[in-house]
């Protein structure tokens, strides 16, 4: 039964991070043929258009509401928290915070947009269809996850049923091969 709920954890997990709706590996870094020099100096000029990006974005008011979001929601499902709850919170603004983000955030927008497809990303953002874009961002990725979720429960089981098969046969093989 444990083993189950691992699995099912797991798996609910993987299908609700916002990440499997890109497809993994399918993007590249905008300047993997660039020299050292043209690359360094393009990448500092891309981290500035992606900081600008960010800001636009309203990220720095997301990760304070994440922090005090995810600090709520750990002493609410255990009130002993609550005095700790302080620690917490340094807890999550040391590890997850903006001022531990932007940089990195902005490092990796940087990475697969250049300086020209960063600024004409800030740009659309600043426009009404652009607002609207980013305020429904979080309610589209949640509703996207819960129905993903939604269709992925009702067949663990059977997901379950193919795992177990898979590694018994596995399982039979190595002892054949000894």
């Amino acid at each position: 039964m444990i083993k189950k709920g691992i699995l099912v954890a797991a798996i609910v997990a993987m299908f609700s991070a916002p990440t499997f709706l890109a497809a993994e590996g399918n993007a590249t870094p905008k300047d993997e043929n660039k020299s050292a020099a043209v690359k360094k100096e393009s990448n500092s000029n891309a981290i500035e258009a992606a900081k600008a990006l960010l800001k636009e974005m309203g990220l720095e008011e997301i990760y304070k509401n994440a922090v005090e979001t995810s600090t709520k929601r750990l002493v609410e499902a255990n009130p002993k928290f609550k005095k700790i709850e302080d620690k917490i919170k340094a807890f999550y603004e040391k590890t997850i915070g903006w001022g531990v983000m932007k940089d990195d955030l902005a490092k990796l927008y940087a990475k697969y947009y250049t300086v020209d497809e960063l600024k004409d990303i800030t740009e659309f953002y600043k426009t009404k269809t652009g607002k609207k874009v980013l305020k429904t961002m979080g309610n589209l990725t949640y509703e996207g996850q819960k129905l993903t979720r939604s269709r992925l429960m009702p067949h663990m089981d059977e997901l379950k049923k193919m795992l177990d098969k898979a590694a018994k046969a596995d399982k039979k093989d190595e002892q054949a091969k000894k």
